[in-house]
């Protein structure tokens, strides 16, 4: 470990820039990925510290400039989109200029859940869609640096941890990088996610495509190959899915994070816009999901001014946009079934962890879905 393991973001700097390929990244008995040293290949060059923002007392941080309400013009698109869809024309106005997008793929990929380069419009389609899980950079930040010093313009859309990662990589400012940052509240391992699709009975070769959010927002949906839904359920039927809104199942370094803050380490940070005022001209449904664009310098502003004409966007408030969006303030703070899961994953396995960590209001709540004469009686109780 180059850092303590509590602080350990994932990022994958040291990964890509060992000039050895001295380091892999491991698994720990949670899933969770950490650097791992061959000291046989290591020539003590020292790069591996020198690039780890973990180890770095000050990050560049950026005050955030202004805060815009979004959404898509084109209802095809925006229904396409998670939210209002802010990541995708972000990546179509880079990539249609000849420029290049990186992004995170969906579980039918040759590397499910891990960075790709982009550099068809019609190719954004690959990086659409939520993935509540960490995802592997891989050695994308390697093939930044080769678009970059080729003078292409390069969109990197990470969580704040990973912008920092690829950021202290490339030891340099870059005019031609584009970085955006997911407002982040902490990520599970993708071994937790793999345990959860084998404990619903799916065969994992079998899925096209896995969804966190639709129409119906908070929703988990799983397709197979011919698009036919394998599995549809709300988000608190999902074992990982409730786990993970609660935030019981993070990486230990997300109940620390230096970067759920004000300030922001990217050009631009997106996510939804809770509690967009109705007073808006952007909210115009409940059902549909707006964006939440802060930008953070200068080019993160010109590049928003750029997808103005595709957008419906209006500058808000910035106390707006923090307001219910609380990693933008803090991280997240850990749970009593954090510390089951902490002690128990690695004994007992996922399907017996996560009954302990089943909370006695959420037992009530199953034993009333499960009667029809009790569902009926809180209904309506509920409605009044």
């Amino acid at each position: 470990m180059l850092c303590e393991k509590d602080k350990c973001t994932g990022c994958f700097a040291c990964f890509n820039i060992c000039p050895k390929n001295a380091i892999t990244m491991d698994k720990d008995e949670y899933g969770n990925v950490y650097p791992h040293i061959n000291e046989e290949k290591c020539i003590k060059c020292g790069l591996c510290s020198k690039v780890c923002p973990s180890l770095k007392e000050k990050l560049d941080f950026h005050k955030s400039k202004n805060a815009y309400a979004m959404r898509l013009k084109d209802e095809k698109k925006r229904s396409e989109s998670t939210s209002g869809g802010a990541a995708s024309i972000l990546y179509h106005e880079i990539i249609k200029q000849g420029g290049i997008g990186y992004g995170v793929t969906n579980i039918d990929s040759d590397t499910p859940f891990s960075f790709i380069r982009v550099d068809k419009v019609e190719d954004i389609i690959k990086l659409k869609g939520t993935k509540y899980v960490h995802s592997y950079v891989n050695d994308a930040f390697k093939n930044i640096k080769k678009d970059l010093d080729n003078k292409k313009e390069v969109l990197f859309i990470g969580t704040p941890c990973q912008v920092s990662g690829l950021k202290s990589f490339l030891m340099k400012d870059y005019d031609n990088l584009y970085t955006v940052d997911i407002i982040c509240h902490g990520v599970p391992s993708q071994k937790l996610l793999y345990d959860e699709l084998d404990n619903l009975k799916l065969d994992i070769s079998e899925i096209k495509k896995l969804s966190f959010r639709d129409e119906k927002i908070f929703n988990f949906k799983v397709l197979d190959k011919n698009d036919k839904t394998l599995i549809e359920k709300k988000s608190d039927k999902v074992e990982y899915y409730r786990n993970f809104l609660r935030g019981h199942t993070y990486r230990e370094n997300c109940y620390s994070c230096r970067y759920a803050q004000n300030d922001r380490i990217s050009d631009i940070t997106i996510g939804d816009f809770w509690g967009l005022s109705e007073d808006s001209v952007v909210n115009d449904s409940k059902e549909k999901g707006i964006s939440l664009i802060i930008t953070n310098t200068d080019k993160g502003e010109k590049l928003v001014k750029k997808i103005e004409k595709d957008s419906v966007i209006e500058k808000r408030n910035l106390e707006e946009a923090r307001k219910h969006n609380a990693q933008l303030n803090g991280p997240s703070k850990k749970t009593k079934q954090y510390e089951i899961y902490k002690e128990y994953y690695p004994k007992l396995g996922y399907k017996k962890t996560i009954k302990k960590m089943i909370t006695p209001k959420d037992r009530i709540t199953r034993i009333v879905d499960n009667n029809k004469v009790l569902k009926t009686i809180y209904t309506k109780v509920k409605k009044k």
